[in-house]
C-alpha cells in the first residue's frame, strides 16, 4: 500500500506543470519533478538528496536556513515571491525570478513540505519594461506641455510685432509719412521671416522626434565631409580652420538624422566665434571596440558650465538674437537624434575658452571600416 502511495505521489508531481520539491524537515529534497528539473538546469535525479538552498544564489543561503526554521516553527501554507523579488540560481550560476508556493504535510516520517515552483522571470521583465514605458510616457508628456508653452509664447513675439506695426504702418500712410511706413514694413517682414524660421524648426524637431528612421552602417568621416560641404558658404565666409585628428569609423544610423545632428552641432562651432576672430574648430574621431566617440571642439566665446544640459532644451537661448541669430531649436534636435539612436550627447565649455561637444556611439555591429556615404 505504502508503494502505491508513494508512486501515486510520484505520478502526481511528474504531472503538474509547476515545478515541484518534496523537501524533508533538514531541507533535504527527497522528491523533484521534471519541470523543475528542467526549470533549474539539472537532469534526472541529480537535485535528489541535495540541500534546497542550493537551488539559490550563495549570498541568500544564510538567510533562507533562518526562514525554513521560522517555517518549521510554525508551519502554514505560505506564498513566496509575490509583489518582490525572489531569486533562484540554476546549475549555471545563472539568476531568475521564482514565486513559491510551500503547503506542508505531516507523514510518518516525520514533516515535509511541498514547494511549487514558477519561473516568473518573463512577466518580472514584462512588467519592468511598462513601468520603463510609462515613465518615459510621463516624461515625454511633461516635456511636451513645456514645448508647447514655450513654442506659444516665441511664436506669438513676431505675431504680436506684426500686429503692432501693421497699426504703425496704416498710420504713417495715413499720414502720408513714408521713411516710417518703410519702418514699419521692414519690421513686419523681419517678424514674418523669423515666424517662418520657428514653424520650419519647429517641424524639424516634430520629425527628429516622431518620424521613423532607417539605420544603416555609416562611415563617420564621410558623413562629417558631407556636412561641412553644406556649410562650406560659412567657412569661407568666416574664414573658418577646421582641424582633424584619429581614424574614421562606422556608425548605424539613419543618413538624414545623422547629417542633421552634424551639421546642427557644426553650425553652432562655427556661430558662436569670438568677435574679429575666424572660427577654429577640431573634429577628433576615437574609434573603440565596444564604443566610439566623436568629439567636435572650437575656441569660440563658450558658455558656462552651469548651461551645459539646459541648452539642449528647446528654444534655449544663453545669447540675444540680435547678437547671435536662430531660433534655439538646433541643439534640441541634436539631442533628440541622439536619444533616438541610442547614443550619448554631452557639452563641456568654458567662458570666453570655447566649447566641446562629444558623441559616444556603441560599436556598429555588422559595419566595417569605411562603410560608404
Amino acid at each position: 500500500m505504502m508503494r502505491d502511495e508513494n508512486e501515486m505521489l510520484r505520478l502526481a508531481f511528474e504531472a503538474c506543470p509547476a515545478g515541484m520539491l518534496l523537501v524533508d524537515g533538514a531541507g533535504r529534497i527527497e522528491l523533484v519533478n521534471g519541470e523543475c528539473e528542467r526549470m533549474f538546469g539539472y537532469g534526472p535525479g541529480d537535485l535528489a538528496g541535495k540541500c534546497v538552498e542550493s537551488l539559490m544564489p550563495a549570498s541568500l543561503r544564510r538567510a533562507h536556513r533562518g526562514h525554513r526554521a521560522g517555517f518549521a516553527a510554525a508551519p502554514a501554507k505560505r506564498q513566496m515571491g509575490t509583489g518582490r523579488d525572489l531569486v533562484a540560481r540554476r546549475r549555471d550560476g545563472s539568476e531568475f525570478f521564482i514565486e513559491v508556493g510551500l503547503t506542508p504535510i505531516d507523514s510518518a516520517m516525520g514533516p515535509k513540505v511541498v514547494a511549487f515552483v514558477i519561473d516568473v522571470s518573463a512577466r518580472r521583465d514584462s512588467e519592468y519594461a511598462l513601468r520603463r514605458a510609462l515613465g518615459e510616457l510621463e516624461m515625454a508628456n511633461e516635456n511636451l506641455a513645456r514645448f508647447a508653452y514655450v513654442a506659444s509664447h516665441d511664436i506669438q513675439e513676431p505675431l504680436r510685432k506684426i500686429s503692432a506695426f501693421a497699426d504703425i504702418l496704416t498710420a504713417a500712410m495715413a499720414k502720408d509719412d513714408r521713411n516710417e511706413a518703410l519702418y514699419a514694413a521692414d519690421v513686419m517682414a523681419s517678424s514674418a521671416l523669423h515666424a517662418r524660421r520657428l514653424v520650419a524648426d519647429l517641424l524639424a524637431y516634430a520629425r527628429a522626434a516622431n518620424q521613423s528612421h532607417s539605420v544603416e552602417p555609416i562611415s563617420i568621416k564621410a558623413a562629417l565631409a558631407r556636412a561641412l560641404d553644406a556649410l562650406s558658404l560659412t567657412v569661407a565666409e568666416t574664414k573658418a580652420e577646421i582641424a582633424w585628428t584619429g581614424d574614421d569609423f562606422p556608425v548605424e544610423a539613419d543618413r538624414l538624422q545623422l547629417h542633421q545632428l552634424l551639421q546642427n552641432i557644426l553650425s553652432n562651432a562655427l556661430k558662436y566665434h569670438k568677435p574679429n576672430l575666424p572660427p577654429q574648430v577640431s573634429i577628433h574621431l576615437e574609434p573603440g571596440d565596444s564604443e566610439s566617440r566623436l568629439t567636435i571642439a572650437d575656441r569660440g566665446i563658450g558658455f558656462a558650465s552651469a548651461d551645459a544640459e539646459t541648452i539642449f532644451e528647446p528654444f534655449r537661448r544663453l545669447h540675444g538674437r540680435g547678437d547671435y541669430p536662430g531660433t534655439g531649436i538646433g541643439l534640441a534636435i541634436c539631442k533628440t537624434v541622439a536619444q533616438r539612436h541610442g547614443w550619448r550627447l554631452t557639452a563641456t565649455s568654458m567662458p570666453t575658452v570655447g566649447s566641446a561637444f562629444a558623441i559616444d556611439f556603441p560599436a556598429a555591429a555588422d559595419a566595417g571600416r569605411g562603410a560608404e556615404l
